[in-house]
């Protein structure tokens, strides 16, 4: 039996799958950093940077590193590498941000820089060896009851970003976060896990298309539970 919502629900649904079929389009790096050469860079205003702050940022995320006692040998990215990108410290490094004024800053330096948004990174299954994310941006959530707001983190948003990593990363993933460290998803796929200093989950990425099929799997009886 047809009721008077299908017609409006089908309606919305012929409308938000074109937006989801653009949204996981992926485009290979050397045509994402085409794009980024093209950008209009003189219509971003310059940003100062800290050199204390970004020595400091520095430090951590080296301490970050050897706590976790990987071993970066290949290409990285650095996602939400704000403008202390590990590209200071490594050779072949590519870091995301969602703010033009800091991709600029970095690009200033000679480093390669992808403008993107964490929740709809751009980049193909398995394009660089490692992908590192220290003190990504959180999603909080308001919930309201009783009279009052409580701020919880989005877990699901989390999540979507390890999948997102897991997905582009070849060999290991390092992601360093308070509240991803505390309730990680994928716990088979995790090979190192900080919660009382650095708190930082390393992960080992499933390589090639039939690790990719495992990662899929693994994730849709994670859904189910």
């Amino acid at each position: 039996m047809t009721t008077r919502l299908e017609p409006l629900l089908r309606k919305t649904w012929f409308q938000i799958f074109p937006l989801r079929e653009k949204a996981e389009k992926r485009t290979p790096l050397p045509q994402l950093l085409a794009q980024m050469d093209a950008y209009d860079w003189d219509s971003v205003e310059d940003m100062p940077v800290n050199e204390d702050e970004r020595q400091k940022r520095l430090s951590y995320i080296r301490e970050v590193i050897y706590a976790s006692r990987v071993e970066f040998n290949g290409s990285l990215l650095d996602i939400a590498s704000g403008v202390t990108s590990l590209a200071y410290l490594y050779p072949d490094v590519t870091a995301v941000d969602n703010d033009p004024q800091k991709i600029k800053r970095l690009r200033r330096d000679g480093i390669k820089g992808v403008l993107a948004n964490i929740e709809n990174l751009p980049f193909e299954e398995k394009t660089f060896d490692y992908v590192v994310s220290i003190s990504p941006p959180q999603k909080p959530t308001i919930l309201h009851s009783d009279r009052y707001c409580h701020f919880v983190i989005d877990q699901e948003y989390n999540r979507k970003l390890v999948d997102a990593t897991l997905r582009i990363a070849r060999k290991k993933v390092l992601i360093a976060s308070y509240c991803i460290a505390l309730q990680p998803p994928y716990d088979h796929l995790i090979e190192k896990r900080d919660t009382n200093r650095h708190h930082y989950v390393l992960y080992r990425a499933s390589n090639g298309s039939v690790g990719l099929n495992a990662f899929y799997s693994l994730r849709a009886s994670e859904e189910e539970k």
